[in-house]
């Protein structure tokens, strides 16, 4: 099971942003002073993030068939990667490195075809499975947190489907790949003078 998010560089499993960039650990420990300077908070203690090898993540309890095993990936980075959203519960959690309910599998369908043959293998096997755009939510909407009901969870991530489908001029609507991100589709939108205006969510 080898597939992968297509971005080239990995974000960070546990937070905002990609892996190698942020603060640095004398910036954080100035960020601290100024804490408790200004708001009187004493002791205050920055924690290092989480890192794989700490996580307690619990072994698979499904397993794809053998012709759509390669759109699988059972990494636990990736398990991790798609756990949360990014609300500062989510956060929260990441760093006290509860993990308890990661995907058993991560799916990367390439185009169409690929997402519906994961979706009928998920409702033939019964597990729940949770789409995953940007992965920007903060409204718990792409938690495995399933419940009881499922023999286990795929988080469908939807990376590889990309850009503006079809645009209607006259109503000004368009048709877009649910894998797109904000830059790219203002970018693709803008040479028919059209915005989104907003973000989802912002």
């Amino acid at each position: 099971m080898a597939r992968r998010s297509q971005s080239s560089a990995r974000r960070k499993f546990w937070g905002w942003g990609l892996e190698g960039e942020g603060l640095t650990a004398d910036e954080l420990q100035q960020l601290g002073a100024v804490f408790t300077e200004r708001l009187g908070i004493d002791g205050v203690r920055m924690q290092e993030p989480p890192r794989v090898d700490e996580l307690d993540l619990r072994p698979p309890r499904l397993a794809p068939p053998a012709s759509l095993e390669p759109m699988f990936s059972t990494d636990p980075h990736e398990r991790a990667a798609h756990t949360y959203g990014r609300s500062f519960r989510d956060l929260v959690r990441a760093f006290r490195r509860d993990y308890a309910h990661a995907p058993d599998l991560v799916a990367f369908p390439g185009d169409e075809a690929e997402l519906i043959s994961v979706l009928e293998w998920c409702s033939d096997a019964g597990a729940a499975a949770i789409p995953f755009g940007g992965g920007s939510s903060v409204v718990g909407g792409v938690e495995p947190d399933v419940g009881d009901g499922y023999r286990g969870t795929v988080s469908v991530d939807l990376g590889h489907l990309q850009g503006v489908l079809e645009i209607d001029s006259t109503s000004r609507a368009a048709r877009i790949a649910a894998g797109t991100l904000g830059p790219e589709l203002e970018a693709q939108l803008k040479p028919h003078g059209l915005t989104l205006r907003h973000f989802p969510q912002s």
